[in-house]
Formats: C-alpha cells, sequence, structure tokens
C-alpha cells in the first residue's frame, strides 16, 4: 500500500505533466503494464488531472488528510522510485474531504458492438453500457481505434471478458473519457485532444470515477436527468427536452407504452407533467431545435424531475 501525491513537472521536450509520488519519502511511483493498448494512452492521466485540480492534501507530500493510495505488487523499488505492477492485484484510491472539481471530463462505459461490414467484414463500434447510445470519438487515428476495438478478438482476450460486448453488466467495459463536441440523446462525440482516453476496464481509471464522477452503479434515469440539466445549463434546449422525457421513460422501464401504465392512476398534476413533457418532446424530435426555447426546455425539466419524484415514491428507483 503506497499513500502518494500528485506533483507537476516539465518533461525535457518542456511539455507539461503530472506523476505520482509517495508522501513523505517523495520517490516517484510509476505504473507498469503488459497490456500494449495501456502503455501509450496513460490510463492514470485522467486520475492526476483531477486530482491536481481538486489540490489540498493530493498535491501535498505530508497532508495525511488527504492522498491516493494505491494498492499493487511492487516490481522493483530504490531510493528514487518505486515501480508497482498493473494486474488484477492493482487498485487505486482516491481519499477526499470534498469533491470541488466544476467542469470534470465526461467518462462513459462503454460496450464493443460488433455489425456486418463491407464485403463480408466485421465492423466494430462503441456504445455506452445500459443506454445504448452511439460512443463516436477517432483517438490518434482510425486506424488505431480499429486496432484497439478489435484486440480483444486478436489477443483471444474476449474469452475472459463476456460482457465486453453486451450493454448491461460492468464487469467488462471500454472507458472513454474526455470533452464532449456533442452528448445528445442518440450519440455522444468526444473531442479529440490531449484529454481523450480510452482503456479496457478494468483500469486504474476506476479510481477517479469513484471519487469524481457519478458512480458505475447510477441508472439510466439518473444519467439521463443529469444529461438533461447539463444540456440546459448550455444552453442546447432540444437536448434538453429530449433528455428528460428519456429520464423518464428509463424510470418507467424504457418506452412510452411503459410511461403511460406507471402514470394510469396518478395525480392530476403528475399527469399534466407527464403530458407536458410528452407534448415538448414531440416538437423537439418532429420540428427540430428551432422550436424549442428556454422556457420550453425549463418547463421539460420541471416536469422530468416532477414525475421521477413521483415514480420514485411509488417503489421505482429512478
Amino acid at each position: 500500500m503506497i499513500k502518494c501525491y500528485v506533483e507537476r513537472f516539465e518533461r525535457p521536450n518542456g511539455m507539461p505533466d503530472l506523476r505520482l509520488r509517495e508522501k513523505l519519502t517523495r520517490r516517484t511511483v510509476r505504473v507498469l503494464a503488459d497490456q500494449p493498448m495501456l502503455q501509450p494512452l496513460s490510463p492514470m492521466s485522467n486520475l492526476l488531472q483531477d486530482c491536481y485540480a481538486h489540490a489540498g492534501g493530493l498535491i501535498e507530500p505530508r497532508s495525511r488528510k488527504e492522498h491516493v493510495t494505491i494498492v499493487a505488487p511492487i516490481f522493483t523499488q530504490n531510493e528514487q522510485e518505486i515501480m508497482v505492477w498493473l494486474d488484477n492485484e492493482f487498485s487505486v484510491t482516491v481519499n477526499i474531504l470534498s469533491a470541488r472539481i466544476t467542469s470534470p471530463p465526461v467518462s462513459v462505459w462503454c460496450y464493443i458492438e460488433e455489425y456486418p461490414g463491407d464485403n463480408e467484414s466485421l465492423g466494430l463500434r462503441l456504445r455506452q453500457k445500459v443506454t445504448g447510445r452511439k460512443v463516436e470519438m477517432y483517438g490518434k487515428n482510425r486506424a488505431h481505434l480499429t486496432e484497439f476495438l478489435a484486440s480483444p478478438r486478436f489477443t483471444g482476450a474476449y474469452k475472459h471478458m463476456p460482457n465486453l460486448y453486451e450493454i448491461d453488466g460492468y464487469h467488462d467495459y471500454v472507458l472513454v473519457s474526455g470533452g464532449t463536441a456533442v452528448d445528445s440523446y442518440d450519440v455522444l462525440l468526444f473531442e479529440d485532444d490531449a484529454e481523450l482516453t480510452y482503456l479496457l476496464g478494468p483500469t486504474p481509471d476506476t479510481a477517479y470515477r469513484d471519487a469524481f464522477r457519478v458512480l458505475e452503479e447510477e441508472s439510466a434515469a439518473a444519467a439521463h436527468s443529469r444529461t438533461a440539466m447539463t444540456h440546459f445549463e448550455g444552453g442546447r434546449y432540444r437536448e434538453a427536452v429530449l433528455s428528460a422525457r428519456l429520464a423518464v421513460e428509463m424510470a418507467c422501464g424504457g418506452g412510452g407504452a411503459d410511461v403511460k401504465r406507471c402514470l394510469d392512476g396518478a395525480p392530476q398534476d403528475v399527469s399534466t407533467a407527464g403530458a407536458s413533457l410528452f407534448a415538448r418532446r414531440n416538437i423537439a424530435v418532429h420540428e427540430g431545435g428551432t422550436r424549442v426555447e428556454q422556457p420550453d426546455a425549463l418547463e421539460a425539466i420541471r416536469a422530468m424531475m416532477r414525475l421521477l419524484d413521483y415514480l420514485e415514491l411509488k417503489g421505482g428507483q429512478p
């Protein structure tokens, strides 16, 4: 068990970077991986960025209240550094007093979808776990992403990662993190910049997910309601309405018929909220974004919150 803090430094080429050091001794802590896809992608990069942004004891050598704890087999160590091995025993915990990260990168857990391609080839793409939304990004380039998605089949690792190809469950996954260019009800498009990482899980990024992001146990309804609020705050009113409706659908079981069933016999204010949200959803779908203004999105958000409160009291878990 190694308690660490995050230190900012400059690489020989002058580029700023972050690294882990052991508390008190200040030895550099390096994570070694035998998976080629993990090595060039810095699997702990987002973890280090968030810890550095949090500051406090996460960047102070002597603070005992906040620290990053790594549990892993030690490969080798000396007076200057400790090298640990990334394997099934590896785990990271971020110990913080409060999270003050205002705009962390988006992180989503994905599965690999295989589909028929051209000339009887097999196409590969990413979709978000549970929601099934398309997740689009290119990373270094298209070829690298294709090689990455094909690697479990090519290496035979898929035999030990069956959940990697299934929409439900978080035992196996591809974790994609970074800034987003589009975050809508059916597609999530990541920006191709230094923040973007895509990793086969479980990975060390589990730590920053638990400390700074929404936990993996978050329901689909909660994820869509959170996305609706994000869209509203960002002025994307059409997307806010669509996400609000999706949140209610997920809380009810998946579709319009499920919503109607769950709201059957509901109080008048709940029924009114349902009708209002449904009407604004139809405008957003059929008439595009030009007809959806801030008041419409605000009414959809309020209707969503009223419906989710009712469904939770009724016995659901939105």
